[in-house]
């Protein structure tokens, strides 16, 4: 922006992607947080505000910025997620040649620095700033900001700038409250159909260095019973068939349990709906099984990820053996139940992965594998160098580390695919699905 006159307007363009269409996926899900920073432009009194919203799905760099140049913006805010970064990024560049005083703004996931660092994204001239806060407190500031010049910008919290020596961090800001956070649902901002997207809180007490949830502080910032109601009763009227809850686990903040299944009883939302959730296995108590039980349609994931403890260590994460199977038991007797585990974690190997697989394929429930991916906030920036990870640099997918040369992971990525068209389940780029022994796989309400 040096040298540049910024464009100081409030004509606001947000960009989100949904990921290719994937026979692994889901139906559709909303991109929750675009929407959640769209109502919060809206809900924060900024005069002027002309707003627009692109939630894609395929499409090509050239055409998006053709359509967001016609609307000529003085703001572009893209929602970056691994599977939509490159294409942003490229249409980012052609906005930014377009008019060089337009603001480009990266959030989501991927708008780290680590990921400008990766040799397909180190000319990054074009992008302004980095949102690395919560979107929904920043990018306000950032709008009503009067001037948006590097020097402007750098005072705001949960940003990072560029400079000549790299991108520079400004310090966070204190975590936004739950409950005063505008929602998209109470306005009426997202479409209608699939799942709706349900957060309780945020953060994680847990420090896995392959999960980004493991940056955030422990979660003590939950919303209320009667803000979760209104929510519930926004998305009844929409006619939503569920909900995917976005939390950490379902059974590791009580405060926000509590208030969840104060509200789901209140407002009755998933008596005759879906609900697809994470929970921790050795956290699961009694009160978590009748909140299930009295749930529609329960599809209850539980990350493992190994049962190798000794590889777990390496991605500081561990596995409680103790009441494992009755536990398991426990929650398939009241839902859709899938384990999960992870192909290529640093320090595993070919021979324990199979390991893994190969009891987990024996349990009653159906299998999630999911290919080990370099996420920005997690094992790129927190993997030790002994670790020695490669990876690509567009899709973030593992292709050696500790344990797994090239060949091994390909070759076991060969294998489980193998096993899963034998087996009648599916295959995507990052994950596969099996089904559990001797039962076809559940089908998920459709959208």
């Amino acid at each position: 922006m040096t040298g540049t006159s910024v464009r100081t307007g409030r004509r606001v363009a947000l960009v989100a992607r949904y990921p290719d269409p994937d026979p692994a996926m889901p139906q559709f899900i909303p991109n929750l947080g675009v929407y959640m920073v769209a109502a919060a432009l809206r809900a924060a009194g900024l005069d002027g505000l002309e707003l627009r919203l692109w939630d894609l799905r395929g499409g090509t760099a050239d055409a998006l910025a053709d359509q967001i140049a016609a609307w000529d913006p003085d703001i572009v805010g893209f929602s970056a997620y691994l599977w939509s970064f490159p294409l942003f990024f490229d249409a980012a560049r052609r906005l930014k040649q377009n008019d060089p005083g337009r603001l480009i703004v990266f959030g989501g996931p991927s708008a780290r620095p680590a990921m400008l660092r990766l040799p397909p994204f180190r000319d990054a001239a074009h992008i302004d700033l980095l949102v690395t806060g919560e979107g929904e407190t920043v990018m306000p500031q950032i709008v009503r900001t009067p001037r948006r010049d590097r020097e402007s910008l750098a005072r705001i919290g949960g940003v990072a700038v560029p400079t000549a020596k790299g991108w520079l961090d400004t310090p966070k800001p204190p975590p936004a409250v739950l409950n005063d956070l505008a929602s998209p649902y109470v306005q009426g901002m997202v479409p209608p159909g699939g799942l709706g997207v349900l957060q309780t809180y945020r953060g994680c007490p847990f420090t896995c260095s392959f999960c980004e949830w493991g940056v955030m502080e422990a979660p003590k910032n939950v919303r209320s019973a009667d803000n979760l109601s209104a929510e519930f009763l926004a998305m009844a009227a929409m006619g939503l068939g569920g909900a995917l809850l976005v939390d950490a686990g379902l059974n590791l903040n009580r405060p926000a349990f509590e208030n969840l299944s104060r509200a789901a009883a209140e407002t009755g939302f998933f008596r005759n709906r879906a609900l697809i959730t994470e929970v921790y296995p050795a956290k699961v108590q009694p009160r978590h099984l009748e909140f299930l039980a009295g749930v529609g349609q329960p599809y209850i994931g539980v990350g493992l990820q190994s049962f190798d403890n000794l590889t777990l260590a390496n991605v500081e994460r561990s596995y409680d053996e103790a009441r494992f199977d009755a536990t398991l038991a426990d929650l398939d007797a009241v839902g859709d139940l899938a384990v999960e585990i992870i192909l290529g974690l640093p320090g595993d190997s070919p021979e324990g992965f199979l390991r893994s697989f190969e009891r987990a394929r024996r349990l009653p429930a159906a299998l999630r594998v999911y290919h080990c991916v370099v996420l920005p906030s997690a094992l790129m920036v927190r993997s030790p160098p002994e670790h020695a990870l490669e990876f690509d640099p567009l899709s973030l997918k593992l292709r050696a580390c500790l344990g797994w040369s090239e060949k091994d992971l390909r070759q076991t990525a060969e294998r489980v695919t193998l096993e899963a068209e034998a087996a009648g389940g599916q295959t995507g780029e990052f994950f596969w699905v099996f089904p559990p022994p001797g039962r076809p796989r559940s089908k998920r309400p459709a959208a």
